[in-house]
């Protein structure tokens, strides 16, 4: 490398480096507002505040009236007769008016503003309800009594069980019992009904969440991207995402293993224990919406469930596990249903076999390197320089033949001249100088074969696992989940740091071909762009490998001249 080029590239790092200082200190950018999701019903709000809680009343609801009573007597908020409920995990409010929750706020993640996430983000009624008649009767509008007192209660060091009846004059029994467990995040809810055919309830029932899920971090457009529901049947993880116009209406048949809903790092999950749901259901709708900075974006707004048969018996009883809580791979691994493709790492069609245990292994390896060095920033560093290390044989094996290749250059050029009107002759000779100098044109890719299926793991696990969100790394870079979202977004200049990176590396081990001339200066741009709103950890990880490349040469030149003072 010249003189010329070392300071071009000196200065180019300078100007990267001190660019967003100067620029702000100089008035000629803003920094980006945060955005924060916003709530359902207002497309435009800026908060992302949980529903806010109602008081007890002094009394019960009655247990009385005909279903078509309650029917026309359905509010339009939430009567409450509220009990709350604290676990190691998460903070649930119920209420009588439909026996279940309204609220779920996990207690180990916060917005960006710091207040906890929402789990049923502005539940107008009861979630997790049970729907009978085909949709014509929901358990929201039922009014049950509580075993509990109104008030709050804790189940941090054994379980608590908070069980919710429905006896109406008339005979049958409806009762919802659901169990909190101190450290999981999960709850276990039982569904226990006498003489259904007295309460109206016949052949089926469907139990889901009836307000869906909201977004949670910056970038809204990935966040609503994310949004959709998904279903275990027959081992396969099923997509349930079949929009006809703006609306989903989708239902598949077949024994069910869980079915849930995910945003981009949490989910919801019904998993029926007692016996296998006999289908699965989504809705939903999307819409174009204008978001709080003038653009526009596509929200998926989706709820789904399970369907439960159920013959003409005189009583029925379903259990189910409830899992709400964040994507983390190993942790919903443990529930032995497959819930970890939730994440939908390593499903692709095709191609998933190979992604998945290089997605596995970076799961499992961060974490512990974590223990260690509880810097996730400096973890992914040290993680490249783990793959450089293993790839170090077939990276100096490339650089041996990219060098041979830069040494052969005049003859290949010497051949052009000679053959220009002949393409086949010229590609025989070619293939003939090679073969005589011991060359492959093809070694020079040997490094980017492990690369490209544990490249496409990173991107799996960083854009969906919960290990990188809010994980710091240094100065600005405080978030390593998250991406640029504009030009002006200081994030921008790790982007340019790994362009530079790929620059440098690229001038360093090319052959200087005027074909590799015009692909060292592209290839580095469209990795920018390609990277540009990429999670931080992601274009950290590649900027340190294409660093460590510059070491790999340098041994590789050092050996070389070694063997040159040697011979």
């Amino acid at each position: 490398m010249d003189k010329k080029s070392i300071a071009v590239i000196v200065l180019l790092a300078i100007l990267i480096i001190l660019y967003w200082p100067i620029a702000q200190k100089l008035g000629l950018v803003k920094p980006p507002a945060e955005v924060i999701p916003a709530q359902p019903g207002d497309t435009t709000a800026a908060a992302a505040t949980p529903p806010a809680q109602t008081t007890a009343p002094d009394s019960v609801p009655a247990a009385a009236g005909t279903i078509a009573e309650l029917i026309e007597q359905q509010p339009d908020t939430i009567a409450v007769d509220t009990v709350i409920v604290q676990t190691g995990k998460y903070r649930v409010m119920m209420t009588s008016l439909g026996g279940g929750p309204v609220s779920i706020q996990l207690k180990d993640y916060a917005y960006r503003d710091g207040s906890p996430i929402e789990l049923l983000p502005n539940a107008k009624r009861v979630s997790l309800e049970t729907v009978f008649g085909g949709g014509t009767l929901s358990s929201s509008i039922l009014p049950f009594t509580c075993n509990l007192h109104p008030g709050e209660y804790g189940a941090t060091n054994q379980p608590l069980e908070v069980v919710y009846t429905y006896a109406p004059a008339g005979g049958g029994r409806f009762e919802r019992r659901f169990r909190f467990d101190p450290e999981a995040h999960s709850f276990d809810l039982k569904l226990t009904i006498d003489e259904p055919s007295r309460l109206g309830f016949e052949r089926e029932y469907r139990l889901g969440w009836n307000s869906p899920l909201e977004p949670t971090e910056p970038s809204l457009l990935d966040d609503w991207t994310s949004m959709q529901a998904a279903a275990m049947m027959a081992g396969s993880r099923v997509a349930l995402k079949d929009f006809e116009g703006d609306v989903l209406r989708q239902t598949v048949d077949g024994q069910v293993s869980w079915v849930g809903v995910r945003s981009k790092y949490f989910a919801r999950v019904l998993i029926p224990r007692s016996r296998p749901a006999d289908g699965a259901y989504a809705d939903g709708r999307k819409q174009d919406v204008k978001t709080p900075d003038g653009g526009m974006l596509e929200e998926h707004r989706i709820t789904a469930g399970l369907k439960m048969p159920f013959a003409a018996v005189n009583q029925v009883v379903d259990s189910f596990t409830v899992f709400v809580g964040p994507l983390d791979y190993m942790m919903m691994a443990d529930y032995k249903v497959g819930l970890q493709d939730m994440l939908d790492i390593g499903t692709t069609p095709y191609v998933g076999w190979i992604i998945k245990p290089f997605a596995l292994a970076i799961m499992w390896i961060l974490p512990i390197l974590y223990d260690v060095i509880p810097n996730y920033g400096v973890v992914i560093i040290l993680f490249a320089l783990m793959v450089k290390i293993i790839t170090l044989p077939l990276s100096m094996k490339s650089f041996k033949s990219m060098q041979a290749m830069k040494d052969l250059q005049p003859k290949v050029e010497d051949l052009k001249k000679r053959h220009p009107k002949d393409p086949q002759k010229l590609n025989q000779e070619m293939m003939k100088l090679y073969k005589t100098h011991g060359v492959s044109p093809l070694s020079g890719c040997l490094p980017m074969l492990p690369q490209m299926p544990l490249f496409f793991a990173l991107f799996s696990v960083f854009r969906s696992t919960i290990l990188l969100r809010d994980a710091p790394f240094f100065w600005f870079i405080n978030d390593l989940s998250r991406g640029a979202q504009s030009l002006t977004d200081p994030y921008i200049i790790l982007v340019a740091l790994m362009i530079l990176a790929q620059y440098v590396s690229q001038h360093l081990t090319m052959s200087g071909s005027q074909q590799n001339k015009m692909f060292l200066y592209i290839m580095p741009l469209m990795m920018g762009f390609i990277f540009y709103r990429f999670a931080a950890g992601l274009v950290l990880y590649w900027t340190s490998f294409s660093l460590l490349s510059m070491l790999d040469y340098a041994l590789f030149r050092r050996s070389k001249n070694t063997q040159v003072k040697s011979a």
